[in-house]
């Protein structure tokens, strides 16, 4: 295999953090899905590889190396909620620009003035949010939530969080746009009160 075939598909396992085999058949489209097991066996001295209900697979030193990556996947119970998330990404046609757990921070001043001066300082309230994943789809930048594991306890707490930063996000993100992945009809419908007059598109699992 060429060697820009290689770090081709190593830079497309370490962009997602851990991918099924199945997944990286429908993302790299390399012909017959058997061809893509061997393809991603010959390279198994690059990637750690989990067997369990499927083959799951992520990159080592050596592969974090050839493509010079500094992210490191540990093998996790977050793997069930990578996979989800590598779904949205199948979903919405593995976006070139697409950024797992992206870190977002905004300053914003106090609501009641331009902010409190005190000794040549101005008080500021900064805030952080972190979506599942970023991307920019037409017009629209897309905050990527998928909810399998959290409690709606704490969905409501970062729908909140949104609502509270979304003056400023659209300030650094022109159009953002909520879009929320999660497991059944009745949390797809409090979703989608929960984000009131917020853009978003929700979707059950079961509807990608």
């Amino acid at each position: 295999m060429s060697t820009e075939r290689t770090e081709y598909v190593l830079s497309t396992i370490d962009q997602l953090g851990a991918v099924s085999v199945k997944q990286l058949h429908q993302i790299l489209k390399l012909g017959t899905y058997r061809h893509t097991c061997r393809v991603i066996s010959k390279l198994e001295q690059y990637l750690h590889v989990v067997r369990s209900n499927q083959k799951i697979v992520y990159l080592n030193k050596d592969g974090r190396q050839l493509i010079g990556s500094e992210k490191e996947i540990k093998k996790t119970i977050m793997f069930d909620h990578m996979l989800l998330a590598n779904d949205a990404y199948i979903y919405y046609g593995c976006p070139q620009d697409w950024k797992r757990e992206y870190s977002i921070e905004i300053t914003q001043e106090p609501k009641f003035g331009a902010g409190i001066k005190i000794e040549g300082l101005t008080l500021t309230n900064k805030k952080t949010i972190i979506p599942d994943a970023v991307f920019k789809q037409e017009w629209y930048y897309c905050f990527v939530e998928i909810d399998n594991t959290r409690t709606m306890i704490d969905n409501r707490k970062k729908i909140k969080r949104y609502q509270e930063m979304w003056t400023e996000l659209k300030k650094r993100f022109s159009n953002p746009k909520l879009c929320i992945f999660t497991t059944s009809e009745k949390r797809k419908r409090e979703f989608v009160q929960l984000c009131g007059n917020l853009p978003h598109e929700v979707f059950t699992f079961k509807e990608i």
